[in-house]
């Protein structure tokens, strides 16, 4: 079963070494952007004029062009890498659900979870990035749109990105022998609710400026 498995996930030793370097890179650069992104829509937590003054900056040395020109590039590479490991024939993919119904085991099933929560991200984020591109980013243009019909949207979207970064950043680190994982899983488990909460708490701040 074993051996199955790493046939369906692995067709070349040289191949998956430069994709697992590809895949973890690019992941941990959008795991610090995700993180440095949360911090700035939580400046919103310290008033309309502090997140104002940071959307200014940041157009003023087009800091969101180049954002976007980042993230479209980190992106398209860790995307590229993921799916050059996962299985695309239905025989390779059995393997993989057989191996999870079998093994039962939680890096297993995260696996899986990471690739259905990556491509639900993948919508959700080109669709973020088009109004973000399009309709701006002061406190009363983000406030006017979740208050109308975005706030399910970005809640949603923040768990799911909160949730695949937390396990991502688990599976490559213990992957590469950084540190040990049940220390690693308590902090990343700390980490997630706090960034949770910091969104939920700014959308809930931005909502609140929407009605008023």
């Amino acid at each position: 079963m074993f051996m199955q498995l790493q046939r369906a996930l692995t067709p070349s030793r040289k191949a998956d070494l430069l994709t697992e370097l590809v895949q973890t890179v690019s992941g941990l650069l959008l795991v610090g952007f995700l993180w440095t992104h949360m911090l700035f829509v939580g400046s919103i937590l310290l008033g309309v004029e502090a997140f104002n003054r940071l959307a200014d900056f940041m157009e003023q040395f087009r800091l969101l062009d180049i954002a976007v020109v980042f993230v479209i590039l980190t992106a398209g590479a860790h995307v590229g890498a993921v799916l050059r490991r996962i299985p695309s024939r239905w025989q390779e993919q059995k393997i993989v659900w057989k191996h999870a119904r079998t093994i039962k085991h939680n890096d297993t099933w995260s696996w899986i979870f990471q690739a259905v929560t990556g491509s639900a991200m993948l919508i959700l984020i080109t669709i973020h990035v088009f109004v973000v591109v399009y309709a701006g980013i002061d406190s009363k243009l983000s406030a006017d749109r979740v208050h109308s019909w975005m706030l399910a949207f970005y809640a949603v979207l923040l768990v799911l990105a909160e949730y695949h970064a937390s396990v991502g950043l688990y599976r490559a680190l213990v992957k590469w022998g950084v540190v040990k994982r049940h220390s690693l899983k308590r902090v990343l488990t700390v980490i997630t609710i706090c960034t949770i909460g910091l969104g939920l708490a700014s959308l809930g701040v931005f909502f609140a400026l929407g009605g008023s």
